[in-house]
């Protein structure tokens, strides 16, 4: 699976490092591997706020061959919770799809 790593320019690299956030998704969407071509994994800020570390979403896209692509996102304080989050929300999302192109 070929994963497209983005990020916005308010998000630096000691934020979301592009081989931290790889080796995320790899690992949470691994069962994946074969059936979906690729996925792609958007971070941004969400807002800037003073006192706690900025709030960040991550968006995760996953296109299944002979489907149409499977979307996720989640909200957060850490890059880490949030690609996490991302990942299960898109797995559930994929689970949906293909059981119900199953049923047909």
């Amino acid at each position: 699976m070929f994963i497209d790593f983005n990020r916005d320019n308010q998000v630096q690299e000691n934020e979301a490092s592009q081989e931290q956030v790889e080796n995320i998704v790899s690992h949470r969407l691994g069962r994946l591997d074969g059936k979906v071509t690729s996925a792609q994994v958007h971070i941004a800020h969400v807002k800037e706020s003073r006192g706690s570390s900025p709030d960040y979403r991550c968006s995760i896209e996953v296109r299944p061959e002979h489907l149409a692509p499977v979307v996720a996102s989640a909200e957060g304080a850490g890059v880490d919770a949030v690609v996490r989050s991302a990942c299960d929300k898109v797995l559930h999302a994929y689970d949906k799809v293909v059981g119900k192109q199953g049923a047909r």
